[in-house]
């Protein structure tokens, strides 16, 4: 994922080339009309997981309306194996998007009556879309993004809105007006792996993803300062992430130094992750894919949130567990996930410990016992 959605080049192409060519497509197209019949749906969701997890509900959304017969998902590598956990699709294509010549001869082996594209910000998705065998195309309409000229239907994206309800809005020119919030729709088997605890536990995912992954990302130290008051409680630890995580993770199983820490990274499926976050007492987790997906179980949840904006991007139904650094302190300035200021402060060191112990305590009753008492962070309760 950091490799597919930070190479700077490409996103500058895209956006000089890219919006050029699409203004000029727009000027020569007609824009078609919704076929009065639509049987084959296509959704473009090339962006990061968290995004293809809120976006997931176009697909229940399409088979309930219009009753689609058939509906097929295009993705990245990046995101492809979330589509593991809804059902109601047909197929998942892997697009190679940093090959466009073999992306666009990818997208032509099929046809659909109505395409949707979730991408809020690339022109690549978008021009994409322009040369798709498909009768109607629809996607956003970004501010400053020039992506939207050369489909049949676009809308606003609005910075005011949750993220979910953005992708919502791509329902409405197919006359869909959706209320439904992003769930696990397939039958996950319970997980098997040795590496699930018989004891009370917590989920650590300390990891972000994407431009200036970093920023985004809670101190070390604060992870091994919060591990070692939940295990003094007789908690376990348990560590996930990806591939591009487990050397990292390791490095915090041995700073925190307990027989009561595993790090699962890169060593469990995306369903057996599933299966440890619906057994684990509480997960605790920056903004990142896994904090939508642990978002769709009934496990407790801390998220930390820096530049990242919660009431854009917060998890769904789990706002009571939300803590952000505001914007008078620095927080909160992210949108579409990549305007980082030059000369951009770090500012998620302003969460303490202390605040995550006093969240557990006030909103999901897990009382920590004594710890620091220096205030940081903001806490959002519903």
């Amino acid at each position: 994922m950091k490799n597919e959605r930070g190479q700077s080049l490409l996103k500058r192409v895209d956006l000089i080339l890219g919006g050029a060519f699409l203004y000029l497509l727009g000027l020569l197209r007609t824009k078609r009309r919704l076929p009065a019949e639509c049987k084959t749906a296509g959704i473009f969701a090339f962006a990061a997981i968290g995004d293809s997890i809120l976006s997931s509900i176009i697909i229940s959304e399409l088979r309930n309306a219009r009753k689609f017969s058939k509906v097929v998902i295009f993705a990245s590598r990046s995101n492809a194996r979330i589509y593991d956990l809804f059902d109601g699709l047909d197929e998942v294509v892997v697009v190679p998007l940093t090959s466009p010549l073999n992306a666009l001869r990818e997208i032509r082996k099929y046809e659909v009556d109505v395409l949707i594209d979730t991408s809020q910000w690339p022109r690549i998705s978008a021009l994409l879309a322009a040369f798709m065998k498909a009768k109607f195309t629809v996607g956003f309409r970004t501010s400053r993004q020039f992506r939207h000229y050369a489909y049949d239907a676009s809308v606003e994206h609005r910075e005011e809105l949750h993220e979910l309800d953005n992708f919502r809005s791509l329902l409405r020119p197919l006359g869909i007006v959706s209320t439904e919030c992003p769930r696990i729709t397939k039958a996950i088997r319970p997980s098997g792996s040795p590496f699930v605890l018989d004891e009370k536990f917590f989920v650590f995912h300390p990891w972000a993803s994407g431009t200036n992954f970093a920023m985004r990302e809670w101190p070390i130290e604060s992870w091994r300062k919060l591990a070692r008051i939940l295990i003094d409680n007789g908690y376990a630890i348990v560590i996930t992430g990806g591939p591009e995580d487990a050397a990292r993770a390791q490095q915090l199983v041995d700073l925190i130094g307990s027989q009561k820490v595993v790090s699962v990274a890169a060593k469990v499926s995306l369903a057996e992750v599933v299966g440890i976050v619906r057994q684990a007492d509480c997960i605790v987790c920056v903004n990142t894919g896994i904090m939508h997906l642990s978002a769709m179980l009934d496990t407790p949840m801390i998220s930390l949130h820096g530049p990242t904006n919660p009431f854009r991007w917060g998890p769904v139904n789990k706002e009571r567990g939300v803590i952000a650094v505001s914007k008078r302190d620095g927080g909160m300035f992210l949108s579409l996930g990549f305007e980082y200021p030059r000369n951009a402060k770090y500012v998620m060191e302003k969460i303490s410990v202390a605040s995550v112990a006093d969240v557990l305590s006030e909103v999901y009753s897990i009382n920590l016992g004594r710890h620091d008492k220096k205030p940081a962070g903001e806490a959002f309760a519903s």
